[in-house]
């Protein structure tokens, strides 16, 4: 198996890659890590700096266009001869494969993993239901938007959830003051809405809640939110990390803290709610989308939950956790329950692999089309054709402006506007069924 990620993106996703690469070793599987590389940007040893990977391949485009990254991955494909490809956040790497199939390779198989919400990544699929063998989804929305707004039948669709260290129930003390609350995640306010931490805190400070909040992350509001949260920082209430590795987040918040405090609009997991349940720390979450059909929180069960934005409601749920301590007790051991039974990285793995044996006996599907890149903007392409201006810019490197990551080795190729209302109505329809019956 060949899994092609962007070297580029950390974070959650290569969380996600550190367990699955061993775990589906240990299952049988020889699977080669295709981390891209281009001439600017994307550095494998960037990523292995934080990401370790035993079996593992540079995929390298000098030139920065598409051609040069299609011939990248074909070249790959070719050496390496692998049954199946599963890309993550990388459209190029799928034509890439469609191309090395229809170039000799019929039995390849393609995939596609999904680990977001945005309606782009639904125009990939859409894009390419035609020959893509398998959507893989980390969360059930995410599964029914690849078929409602992708258009690939649903047989193709896999759902497969993040999975996290569990070694057991954490015993934790409950009731002590302050009330210790973790964020973490990018501090952006699209998706994670990181402007209601200032109100939440307004609303605890008005009820008289003791509390110390960890801001663990880092991204492009970071200089807004320390404008927003001036008063609180300067006093030490609030603290912000940075950007913490995985075992520095564990050892540095999740083991120090009374609470996690999610505000996201959406999500497919996230994995650091699956952490901090895993850690014993009590989950208080907005009902992002995707929250609905994955069915895992449930209010007052396993985690407290406020709607999306209602900063008031936010502070309420996280009073009720710090005044009344077998609240969280009782959260905590159903959390436990939630993790061994589906979060956990042994499940995970186990999904991972059966889902991919699957795949992997089904027959390719035959439709794949001729895969042209397009030319890239300037001269060469016109003067000498995409295949020698791409064989000179070999030789050369980069001729055009810096187009940044996303330039470099593209994310997706998808043009729905991120805010497009269509879009969002019916993934909310989607993932709360119930209030599409309910009466006006």
């Amino acid at each position: 198996m060949f899994v092609a990620p962007s070297a580029y993106v950390l974070g959650g996703l290569g969380t996600w890659l550190d367990y699955m690469e061993p775990g589906l070793r240990a299952l049988g599987w020889e699977v080669l890590m295709g981390l891209v590389e281009g001439p600017r940007h994307h550095r494998p040893q960037r990523y292995l700096a934080k990401h370790s990977h035993v079996n593992w391949h540079a995929i390298a485009c000098t030139t920065g266009t598409q051609e040069g990254r299609l011939r990248a991955v074909e070249r790959a494909i070719n050496e390496f001869a692998p049954d199946l490809v599963a890309t993550v956040n990388l459209p190029d790497a799928l034509l890439g494969a469609a191309r090395a199939r229809r170039r000799g390779r019929p039995d390849l198989k393609i995939a596609m993993t999904v680990h977001g919400i945005q309606p782009d990544l639904y125009d990939d699929i859409r894009a390419h239901r035609g020959w893509l063998d398998r959507v893989f989804c980390t969360n059930r929305l995410a599964c029914r938007l690849a078929t409602a707004f992708g258009g690939v039948d649903a047989a193709r669709v896999s759902h497969v959830p993040y999975g996290v260290d569990y070694a057991g129930p954490v015993l934790r003390h409950s009731g002590r003051e302050p009330l210790r609350i973790a964020f973490v995640g990018r501090l952006e306010q699209d998706q994670k809405r990181i402007f209601d931490l200032s109100p939440i805190l307004v609303e605890l400070d008005a009820c008289g809640i003791a509390y110390e909040l960890l801001i663990a992350g880092s991204g492009p509001d970071e200089a807004a939110l320390r404008a927003a949260l001036a008063e609180p920082l300067a006093t030490g209430k609030v603290r912000l990390l940075g950007f913490l590795s995985p075992t520095e987040l564990r050892q540095q918040v999740l083991e120090r803290v009374d609470a996690l405090l999610l505000t996201s609009s959406w999500e497919t997991g996230p994995i650091v709610i699956w952490e901090a349940m895993a850690s014993g720390v009590a989950v208080v979450s907005s009902r992002y989308i995707g929250s609905g059909l994955e069915a895992a929180l449930r209010h007052d069960e396993n985690a407290l939950l406020f709607p999306i934005g209602d900063c008031r409601e936010a502070a309420a749920q996280l009073r009720r956790l710090s005044q009344a301590p077998a609240l969280g007790n009782r959260l905590r051991a159903a959390a436990f329950r939630l993790i061994e039974t589906r979060y956990s990285i042994p499940v995970s793995v186990a999904n991972w692999d059966r889902h991919l044996r699957a795949l992997r006996e089904q027959p390719a599907l035959s439709a794949t089309p001729s895969i042209k890149a397009q030319p890239a903007p300037g001269r060469l392409d016109r003067w000498l054709g995409t295949g020698l201006a791409e064989q000179l810019r070999a030789r050369l490197g980069p001729t055009g402006p810096d187009g940044g990551p996303g330039g470099e080795w593209p994310h997706s190729h998808g043009t729905t506007d991120y805010w497009d209302p269509e879009f969002w109505a019916l993934a909310k329809t989607l993932d709360h069924p119930a209030v599409e019956r309910s009466p006006p």
